[in-house]
C-alpha cells in the first residue's frame, strides 16, 4: 500500500477528534429523546420533532443532520428514521441490545483523562472503587445491556451451557455490580437461583435494591465479598462474570480464579465475558479488537490489565479448569471453562 500523504494523515487526525464531539452527540441526543422519537414516528421532519420535544428547530435540524453524517440516521422523505439497527441499539430501551446508555458512560469514565498527566508523572493508581456514588451508577446503568445479549445472542451458541440455565441452575455472578445480570438471568430463566459478590459496598446497595424492584428476592441475593473467598464451596452449577475479569488486581487474579473453582461443582462451568487484549498488531489496528486495546488505555491508571486469550487459558488451568468452549459476539470474547 502506498504510504498516506500528508493531508490524509490530518483528515484521519480530524476523523479520531470528531470521535470525542459524536459520544456527546449520542448522550444528547438521548437525553432529549430524539432517538426514540424518531424510532416511533419514522418519516418526521425536523420541525416536527423540534415541535415534538419542544426545542429550537434550526438546533434539532444540526443535531439530526449531524447525526446523518455519522450514519446514526437516514432520509425517509422529507424527514428521517433510524438507520439500520439503530432504532433497537438507541431507540428502544427494552430491546435487548440497547446501548442508549453507553456514550454517558464513557463520558463519565472520560473525566478521569483531566487527571492522567498527573498520574503518568507520579504513577498513582485511582481503582474504580474509588470513583464515587455518581459514577458507579452510570457505569452500572451503562452495562446493563450486557446480560440481554449473553442471553439472547451468545447462549444459543452454547447449547449445553443454555440448558444447564434452563434446567434450574444455582448461580454465581462474580463481581455483580449494580445487579442486573443477577435479575435477568432469574427473569429469563425461572427456575435459577442466583447469588451475586461484589467487593464494592454501593454496588451492592444498588443490586439490592434492583433486586427488590423485581420482587426477586426469593431467587437472588447480593453479598459483599472479597475476591479471595467468593461463596460457599462445591455449591453452584454455573458463575458467570461479566467485564469483571480485567478488573480485579493482577496479583490477585489466580486466587479469583481458584475462589470461583471452589465455589463450582464438579463439571460446574465458569463464564467469561470480557475483554481480551489483541496478540497481534494488525488485531490492534482493527475494530473491534481494537476497542480492547482502547479500553486498557481508559481503564489504565484504575490498575486494571486486560488478559490475552492464552492468558486467560492459564488462569483457568492454574486453578483446576478447563477452557471447554469459546465464542464471541462483536467485541466480547465469550469463554466457558469446566472444572475437571
Amino acid at each position: 500500500m502506498a504510504e498516506p500523504t500528508l493531508p490524509e494523515q490530518v483528515t484521519k487526525l480530524y476523523d479520531l477528534i470528531a470521535g470525542y464531539h459524536a459520544t456527546h452527540l449520542l448522550e444528547i441526543g438521548r437525553e432529549l429523546g430524539v432517538w426514540e422519537a424518531i424510532t416511533a414516528r419514522p418519516g418526521g421532519t425536523s420541525d416536527a420533532l423540534a415541535t415534538q420535544l419542544g426545542t429550537d428547530p434550526f438546533y434539532t435540524d444540526v443535531l439530526v443532520r449531524t447525526a446523518f453524517a455519522f450514519e446514526l440516521v437516514e432520509h425517509d422523505g422529507d424527514g428521517w428514521r433510524m438507520a439500520p439497527h439503530f432504532d433497537q441499539i438507541l431507540g428502544t430501551p427494552s430491546a435487548t441490545f440497547y446501548l442508549g446508555g453507553a456514550a454517558r458512560t464513557h463520558q463519565v469514565v472520560g473525566e478521569d483523562y483531566a487527571s492522567y498527566v498527573q498520574r503518568f508523572r507520579t504513577g498513582i493508581r485511582v481503582p474504580y472503587q474509588a470513583h464515587g456514588r455518581a459514577f458507579m451508577e452510570a457505569v452500572a446503568n451503562g452495562l446493563q445491556a450486557l446480560p440481554r445479549i449473553f442471553t439472547d445472542f451468545v447462549l444459543p451458541k452454547l447449547p449445553s451451557l443454555q440448558a444447564r440455565f434452563a434446567s434450574g441452575a444455582r448461580v454465581l455472578d462474580v463481581g455483580c455490580g449494580g445487579g442486573w445480570a443477577l435479575v435477568q438471568l432469574a427473569e429469563r430463566f425461572p427456575k435459577i437461583t442466583c447469588v451475586g459478590v461484589d467487593n464494592e459496598p454501593y454496588s451492592i446497595e444498588l443490586a439490592r435494591k434492583l433486586i427488590a424492584e423485581r420482587n426477586l428476592a426469593g431467587r437472588c441475593e447480593a453479598r459483599l465479598m472479597e475476591a479471595q473467598r467468593l461463596a460457599e464451596d462445591g455449591a453452584y452449577d454455573v458463575a458467570t462474570s461479566f467485564l469483571v475479569i480485567h478488573e480485579i488486581d493482577p496479583k490477585d487474579k489466580a486466587g479469583a480464579f481458584a475462589a470461583v473453582a471452589r465455589a463450582l461443582k464438579p463439571g460446574g462451568q465458569f463464564v467469561i465475558f470480557d475483554e481480551t487484549y489483541p496478540t497481534t498488531d494488525a488485531e490492534l489496528r482493527k475494530m473491534p479488537a481494537r476497542f480492547a486495546a482502547l479500553a486498557q488505555w481508559f481503564e489504565l491508571t484504575w490498575g486494571n490489565r486486560l488478559n490475552t486469550k492464552p492468558e486467560l487459558a492459564e488462569l483457568c488451568a492454574n486453578a483446576g479448569l478447563r477452557l471447554a468452549d469459546e465464542t464471541t459476539f462483536s467485541r466480547f470474547y465469550v469463554g466457558v471453562a469446566e472444572k475437571t
